[in-house]
């Protein structure tokens, strides 16, 4: 998962989680308050209501009293109220349809207020809050709220949904804000990472003037910094290592020109005849001076490559004949190895413009890697085209490369390092990587699909025809 994805989902459940935890504290406490706030508003009405029914008794009136209490009743929640007069023993009740159940009120046990229930007639479920009234000495009076269960728990209920109503909206903006601010923060702290993960895509391509502009005081522009400063001197390595091999090419070619021109000429017999022992001498040096000519020359390649100084010269290509060729060059090595080489046409004919003498080192390498890793069974040359492209297909069934491996092959002096029980030649490492250098100069591409002991093919894929910036012929298209 990328890490602006995790980042944003361990924040968010994060989020989640503390707004869960807050909402179940939140309506217990809520919870909690509101019975509290419910218990003092009913004690607060029968405080009242005792304070009326003590001055009632003091002042032998009762129509004032019994209007309170009327009063009282219409309450939410409250099923009546009742007052029994200490003096005269007479039990008032409202509304009057609940008389029976006020006169079947005992007096309180305790000397302050209190609650217990009631279970009333019909049976219906009741909380009553109960006070004494003392009066002149008189102790056998009381006042009393009944409150139905029911209507209790239906306010509360009500409450708590209003206030559930108001955490939910809350903990929903909440949320959204956070995940906006997570996915702000993420998007802060990954896009300078994939800026330097961009260029150490290009730096591993080659291209080492590649540096990350991130203007940051934190550790990631520190680690910018560093990467900046790591490409600087890798750029300035790289030209120093082109500068060597470049003098030391040179340096190298020219005696060993020369070398080989001597041994030519002693192979003829200009100098005079020689024995076989001396003509196997020569043999051995014309073939080890021609190897390292190639590796040389090889090496001038790579370095044109990575100067890009390689400018093609397109001219039409008789694919088919150049094609031919290679596999009649290439035909007695493979059946020294038993190996079966063949040239595989998808297509009736194919057009393709290109320089020819890379395409021939691009075909050749391509061949002659195949050769080498593949011990026995067969090796194809397969040309098509797809898409509007050609198609050039190198198969066989050789010892293959595994997956770890198949993006390392087209680096430089990169060799797979093969089992004892494959005793293969193993050359310079630069084959693979001239023909991806020469491959993207014509503006296409080479890919590999391979499996340790499964073969491999190596699949190059060129524009038929170069895009008008490319030049034609040593000629850009157009001029004379």
């Amino acid at each position: 998962m990328k890490l602006t994805g995790r980042f944003f989902l361990t924040h968010g459940a994060l989020g989640v989680f503390t707004l869960a935890v807050s909402f179940v504290l939140m309506l217990g406490g809520s919870l909690v308050m509101l019975r509290r706030e419910a218990s003092r508003a009913q004690m607060q009405a029968l405080e009242t209501l005792g304070m009326s029914a003590r001055e009632a008794a003091l002042q032998r009136e009762d129509v004032a009293l019994l209007n309170f209490m009327r009063h009282s009743a219409s309450e939410p929640g409250v099923l009546y109220a009742a007052y029994r007069n200490p003096r005269s023993g007479v039990v008032l009740t409202a509304p009057q349809s609940f008389e029976g159940e006020a006169s079947a009120t005992g007096a309180p046990v305790v000397p302050g207020p209190a609650t217990r229930p009631r279970t009333l007639r019909n049976g219906t479920e009741a909380v009553e809050w109960i006070q004494p009234v003392q009066v002149e000495g008189l102790r056998n009076g009381w006042i009393s709220l009944v409150y139905s269960k029911t209507a209790l728990a239906r306010g509360l209920r009500d409450q708590l949904a209003r206030w559930t109503g108001l955490a939910v909206a809350a903990g929903a903006v909440a949320l959204l804000l956070g995940w906006g601010a997570a996915c702000a923060i993420a998007r802060h702290l990954v896009t300078p990472l994939k800026l330097i993960r961009d260029g150490t895509h290009l730096v591993r391509s080659g291209r080492l003037g590649s540096l990350v502009a991130v203007d940051r005081d934190d550790e990631i522009g520190d680690l910018a910094r560093d990467f900046n400063a790591m490409v600087l001197q890798l750029k300035e390595l790289d030209e120093m290592k082109r500068d060597f091999v470049a003098g030391v090419t040179h340096d190298l070619g020219t005696p060993l020109h020369a070398i080989r021109s001597a041994s030519n000429y002693l192979q003829a017999g200009d100098a005079g005849p020689l024995t076989d022992k001396q003509a196997e001498y020569l043999l051995m040096i014309s073939n080890s001076t021609q190897h390292l000519i190639s590796f040389i020359n090889n090496l001038l390649t790579v370095s044109r490559i990575e100067a890009a100084r390689l400018e093609p010269y397109f001219e039409p290509v008789d694919v088919m004949a150049h094609a031919s060729e290679l596999v009649a060059l290439y035909q007695a090595q493979a059946r020294e190895r038993g190996v079966d080489l063949k040239l595989v046409r998808k297509v009736p004919y194919v057009s393709l413009v290109a320089d020819v003498t890379m395409f021939r080192q691009i075909s050749m390498n391509l061949v002659s890697n195949a050769l080498k890793f593949t011990p026995s069974g067969s090796v194809e040359v397969v040309l098509g085209e797809e898409d509007g492209d050609f198609l050039l297909e190198v198969r066989d069934t050789g010892v293959g490369i595994p997956p770890e491996y198949q993006e390392l092959v087209f680096d430089k002096f990169y060799r797979v390092k093969q089992g004892k029980e494959f005793p293969f030649q193993q050359g310079s490492g630069l084959g693979l990587s001239i023909v991806k250098g020469l491959v993207e100069a014509h503006g296409g591409r080479v890919t590999v699909e391979s499996g340790a002991g499964k073969g491999s093919v190596f699949r190059v894929r060129l524009p038929k025809q170069p895009k008008p910036t490319q030049w034609y012929g040593g000629r850009k298209e157009g001029e004379a």
